[in-house]
Formats: C-alpha cells, structure tokens, sequence
C-alpha cells in the first residue's frame, strides 16, 4: 500500500512533466508567469483537458524562471499560487477523512482541512519543483454532468502507467478532487490509511501524526 501511495505522489508531480524535451527550448525565459487570479479566471473557459494542460505549462515556466536552490522559496510560493485555484485540496481532505467527516465537529473539520491540504500541497510542491524529464501523453476527457475525467499516460524512467485526473466543477470552475493511477486512487489511500491510525488511536492520535509530519 505504501509503494502505491509513493507512486502517487510521484505521479502527481508527472503535472510538471514536459510534454517533449524539446518543449523547455521553445519556452521564453522572459515569458510572464500568470497570477493565481489570471490563472482562476481563464480557468473558466478552459475544458478540463484544457486546464490540465495550461496548469502544467505555468508550472514549467516557474521552474525555468526560478530555477536554483537560491530560489527555492519565491519558486514553491509561485507553484502554490498556481496550483491552489485548481486544486480541491479541501475536498481532497474531506474525502479522505470518509465517514469520520460527519463525526466531526466544525472547528476539527476546519482544523483537519487545513493542516492535511498544507501537507498535502507541501508533499507535492517538493516534488514538481525538482522533477525535469517526464512526458506526458494526453489521452482525452470524459465529461459527466458536474465532473469529469482527464486521462494521461506518463512514461517515468522508462515505465509507462496511466493517470486520471478527476475533477468537479464548483461556481463554473473545474478543479482537481482526486488522481488515479492504475486504478488505485490517492484518496482512497489516506481514507484507508486515516481509518486504520483512527480505529486504533482516535482521531486525536491522527492529528498528532499530521501535525508532526507537517512540521518535518
């Protein structure tokens, strides 16, 4: 279970992937990055296909721009504004708690949401930052009312494994709820990994564990 959680997160950074290696080339170093807000407004135009790949392209650009460790900071600041308005993390953390959301209270949900999207997006942001040779081979949409399904096929290192992206749309805005690779979701892997830490130490004993892995 844990491997496939690992293979994951690594495909979660396959956002960064360049769609050919000849793609970082024809990018312009003096090219603008976009604003979280630019980003969030286009977005709505944007099909989900659309917007996975506008994403992926605004965080290569950041990567070129801010490469270097001297930059490490101002470049995972940048990715973050990318990333959050498409990006569910709240509904990523909510679904991921399962059953266990409706037991809670507002302030632990709220508390729950935050310290979980933090480390989810810190766990991410460590990864699209650093990974350069990746392709990304853009396999369709599928489109079901208010969600819908954007389907890739990534080659890492020489291995090739598919990736869906499923996405919801909330006030006319598609965003990322979930990201499944070879039918194993990442959602469902915090779901059955939160529900065993609760089962045996309460919900109280999960938080603890969140609280310490994101202050690592």
């Amino acid at each position: 279970m844990k491997g496939k959680i690992s293979a994951i997160i690594t495909a979660i950074a396959a956002l960064t992937a360049l769609l050919s290696s000849a793609l970082v080339y024809e990018i312009s170093f003096a090219a603008p990055t976009l604003s979280s807000s630019e980003i969030a407004s286009a977005a709505v135009q944007k099909s989900p296909l659309e917007l996975i790949r506008a994403t992926v392209d605004s965080i290569i650009k950041v990567n070129i721009e801010l490469s270097g460790a001297e930059n490490n900071e101002r470049r995972r600041g940048k990715l973050r504004e990318i990333i959050n308005p498409h990006f569910y993390f709240d509904e990523m953390a909510k679904r991921s708690l399962g059953a266990q959301w409706q037991e809670r209270n507002e302030d632990e949900r709220k508390e729950f949401v935050q310290i979980f999207s933090n480390l989810l997006a810190k766990t991410y942001l460590g990864r699209i930052d650093t990974v350069k040779e990746q392709i990304i081979d853009y396999k369709g949409e599928k489109i079901d009312g208010d969600k819908a399904v954007v389907k890739t096929m990534v080659n890492h290192k020489g291995d090739k494994f598919p990736i869906d992206y499923r996405l919801l749309t909330q006030n006319g805005h598609w965003g990322v709820y979930d990201i499944v690779i070879e039918n194993v979701g990442l959602v469902a892997n915090y779901r059955n990994e939160f529900a065993g830490i609760i089962r045996k130490e309460k919900f109280s004993g999960l938080m603890q564990r969140l609280k310490k892995k994101g202050a690592g």
